[in-house]
C-alpha cells in the first residue's frame, strides 16, 4: 500500500509539471477562452478521485488513481495542450479505445457494488460481462453528446466540418471494442476461482477497488 501511495505521488508530481508546461505552451500560442478552460480542466481533473472518495466515503485505490492520471495526461495535457492530436496519428482513436477499457472496469465496479452480498461468483460471468460492455458503450454515447454540446460554443471536437459523422462513429466503435475486450476478460475472470483465476490488467484494477471498497460492505 505504501509503495503504491509513493508511486501515485510521483505520478501526480510528474502530471502537474507536465501540465504546467503544456498550459504555458498552449496559452502562449492561443490564449482563447476555450484554451484557458481546457488548461483549468487539466489541473482540476486529478482531483476527481479525491472528491469521489469524500462524497461516497471510499477508501483510496492508488493503482486506479495512477491509471486515471496517466489517461488524463495523455488525453488533455499531451493531446490538447501540447497538440498531440496533430503529430501522433490516430491518437484520438487510441484514447477512445483505452477509454472503453476504463469505463468497462467502472461498469464491473458498479455491478458488484449493487449486487446483494457483493460476492464474485461464476454465475455472474455472463451478466457482469454484458453489463460491463453496455456500460462502456453508454460512456461512448454520453461522451459524443458532450462533444456535440461543446461544439455549440464554436469549437469542433467532433470534426463535423471535416468528416461529418465519421469521427463520431469511429470514436464510439473503438470505445465499444475496448469495452468488449474488457467484458471478455471479466467473463474469463469470473469463470474460475482461487489460483486458477485469470487476472489481467483490467481485472487487476477491479480487484484493487473491490478489495478496498466492495468486499468490506
Amino acid at each position: 500500500m505504501e509503495r503504491m501511495r509513493r508511486a501515485r505521488n510521483a505520478m501526480l508530481a510528474f502530471y502537474y509539471v507536465f501540465t504546467a508546461c503544456g498550459a504555458v505552451f498552449c496559452l502562449r500560442r492561443d490564449a482563447s477562452l476555450y484554451n484557458v478552460l481546457l488548461a483549468a480542466a487539466a489541473f482540476a481533473l486529478p482531483l476527481v478521485p479525491y472528491l469521489l472518495y469524500r462524497l461516497a466515503h471510499l477508501r483510496p485505490v492508488y493503482l486506479l488513481e495512477i491509471v486515471f492520471d496517466a489517461f488524463v495526461l495523455a488525453a488533455v495535457p499531451f493531446a490538447s495542450l501540447f497538440g498531440g492530436y496533430d503529430f501522433v496519428p490516430y491518437w484520438d482513436k487510441i484514447l477512445h479505445f483505452l477509454s472503453g477499457f476504463l469505463f468497462a472496469v467502472l461498469g464491473t465496479v458498479v455491478y458488484f457494488s449493487c449486487k446483494p452480498g457483493h460476492q464474485l461468483e461464476r454465475a455472474d460471468a455472463f451478466n457482469a460481462s454484458l453489463y460491463t460492455w453496455m456500460f462502456a458503450m453508454m460512456s461512448a454515447v454520453l461522451w459524443e453528446i458532450w462533444e456535440y454540446i461543446v461544439s455549440q460554443s464554436g469549437a469542433d471536437p467532433q470534426q463535423v466540418a471535416a468528416t461529418g459523422v465519421g469521427d463520431t462513429m469511429q470514436d464510439m466503435i473503438v470505445c465499444t471494442l475496448g469495452g468488449l475486450i474488457t467484458a471478455a476478460s471479466c467473463w474469463k475472470y469470473l469463470q474460475h476461482t482461487g489460483e486458477k483465476r485469470h487476472v489481467g490488467l483490467m481485472m487487476r484494477l477491479f480487484e484493487a477497488y473491490y478489495r478496498e471498497n466492495i468486499r468490506k460492505l
